[in-house]
């Protein structure tokens, strides 16, 4: 079988797997002035599982919203025994961005377990160009950021997928190093550019100025482009 033919069938199987595996997500969310939104630490649960499988380093939340402002925490607390933060936690609906990270870690764990989504930002805002704009004026507005004494990747895998929007700002880039300072040099992974339109999870080391260079999930795993596990993660 050619890797297209394997990739192909892999993407189909992965599909259908999806549609009959329940993916749930929790998160907290905060509103602000002039509309805008804020979501952080966004948990992702498919399957039977609930080993923290990985961290995902994003730019910023997409088009998720709370089903209901009920607090879930009682839900995923027993079965997440390491986690521990403060705030009401929401369930939230599962966005094509979501989708495409669970179909990710499918591949494999197709058993089932949790992801922790991190963002360089936590504005809700489906289009990155708008998002950025709003960062621009306003970086330092309360929730806008997640503090860093908040971050804990549970000595699990962290995944860097911000993509190049990273270097939009300064303050953008400063919070991605912040972000892999406290990621064993073991446990840092990128998605990164293989082919003409494949990708892969990889091991990643920061560059001379302290960042690791990725692509971001809504373009690695859309467009024709397919997404895998490299050879050398070990997780």
């Amino acid at each position: 079988m050619t890797q297209c033919s394997h990739l192909s069938t892999l993407s189909s199987t992965i599909s259908k797997t999806e549609d009959t595996m329940q993916t749930q997500c929790f998160a907290k969310w905060h509103e602000g002035s002039k509309d805008y939104a804020y979501r952080d630490g966004t948990i992702l649960q498919y399957g039977d599982g609930w080993k923290l499988l990985g961290n995902v380093i994003l730019l910023n939340p997409g088009s998720a919203k709370p089903l209901r402002f009920e607090k879930a925490n009682d839900t995923f607390e027993k079965n997440y025994p390491y986690f521990a933060d403060d705030g009401e936690y929401y369930p939230f609906s599962v966005d094509p961005l979501m989708r495409s990270l669970v179909g990710l870690f499918k591949q494999k764990f197709p058993d089932g377990g949790v992801i922790r989504i991190y963002n360089l930002f936590n504005l809700v805002q489906p289009k990155s160009g708008k998002a950025l704009e709003v960062f621009a004026k306003a970086p330092d507005r309360e929730w806008m950021t997640t503090p860093m004494e908040k971050v804990d990747f549970h000595d699990a895998p962290v995944i860097v997928a911000t993509g190049g929007s990273v270097h939009a700002h300064p303050k953008l880039e400063d919070r991605l190093r912040l972000y892999i300072a406290k990621v064993p040099a073991d446990k840092l992974y990128a998605i990164v550019r293989t082919g003409d339109k494949t990708f892969a999870v990889q091991k990643a080391e920061p560059n001379d100025n302290g960042l690791v260079e990725s692509y971001h999930p809504s373009f690695a795993c859309h467009y024709g482009n397919k997404t895998v596990w490299g050879n050398d993660t070990v997780v």
